[in-house]
């Protein structure tokens, strides 16, 4: 009796197991698979968003490469490879900094939180000499987000503003908002468009892997999107991002109905209203868009007061 048990319970297990093609994975909830390039595009195309993880977001982006490639250093040549291939490529492997429990999550086809993963012994070794590097890196950088000679502690001078490019943060924006205060300042805003360029610029350059939360959100539609001090905020080009959606999208745009055109992207915060704080996103080149403001996301302060206090060394 206790084999047959144990038969039933086998052939349940396998008959709730989903198996995926080449190129999908599982969702962490096992109900159907998605295709990789899915994971970590601001799409919870996972009934339970695991697709959409923090940390296996955070791992799975990085700066030098599109969403879903990463550097790989192989034969003496760093190019941008699929995150999937990194994991599989051979005699020589890849020579990286991807998370090496997302090569396991891959191999086991099913998303997963990485920190239920486990790495053998000699690549955390690995991970440790990679960490003292990262290190290095943040210490270059801190340089240049919230360290200047002319800016008060915790900023950098950026055009013609001191602002605190807190990066390594991850809040929800009335959370950003509180830190920015707490510093002697507020999230940032900018009335022109040299200072968007010039903050935009200054991310790029850096490399900064990270979407920051702004000082702007709508409370209503008769008020619309404004900037924390009450002022509105500029709609559509060059300030905000494109989306694109599965649905078409209206443009007043006259033509007869045979002659419709189906305009899959539309402009943010316009058509789809997935949120209702502004942030610069990593996603979309720092260009401005609406999300949730629950969204864990780093803050951007911009300095306030005229006493600039006395820096502490770096």
């Amino acid at each position: 009796m206790k084999l047959i048990a144990l038969l039933m319970l086998v052939s349940v297990g396998l008959s709730a197991a989903i198996s995926c093609g080449t190129g999908d994975i599982a969702c962490s909830n096992g109900e159907k698979c998605i295709p990789q390039r899915y994971i970590c595009d601001t799409d919870n195309d996972c009934t339970d968003a695991s697709d959409e993880d923090l940390e296996l977001c955070t791992a799975w982006k990085n700066s030098s490469c599109d969403r879903n490639y990463v550097e790989c250093i192989r034969n003496g040549e760093t190019k941008c490879i699929e995150i999937s291939m990194y994991c599989t490529l051979t005699n020589p492997t890849c020579e990286g900094s991807l998370d090496q429990r997302i090569c396991l999550m891959i191999e086991g086809q099913r998303l997963d939180k990485l920190s239920n993963f486990t790495l053998p012994n000699d690549v955390q070794a690995g991970n440790l000499n990679r960490s003292n590097e990262l290190a290095n890196r943040f210490r270059t950088v801190l340089s240049n987000t919230m360290s200047h000679e002319s800016c008060p502690t915790l900023y950098t001078l950026i055009g013609d503003q001191c602002l605190s490019v807190f990066y390594v943060g991850s809040v929800s924006w009335a959370e950003a908002r509180a830190f920015c205060k707490v510093l002697g300042g507020d999230l940032f805003t900018f009335k022109n468009i040299s200072q968007f360029a010039d903050i935009v610029q200054h991310l790029q350059r850096h490399e900064l892997p990270s979407s920051f939360w702004i000082g702007g959100s709508v409370s209503n539609d008769t008020v619309g999107w404004t900037w924390i001090d009450g002022s509105p905020m500029e709609m559509g080009s060059p300030f905000w991002a494109t989306r694109y959606s599965s649905d078409c999208v209206n443009r007043n745009v006259t033509t007869s109905k045979s002659e419709a055109t189906c305009y899959r992207y539309y402009q943010t915060p316009e058509a789809v209203p997935l949120g209702e704080c502004a942030s610069l996103s990593f996603e979309h080149s720092y260009y401005i868009t609406n999300e949730d403001c629950l969204r864990k996301m780093s803050p951007l302060c911009v300095y306030q007061g005229t006493d600039f206090p006395k820096r502490p060394e770096l």
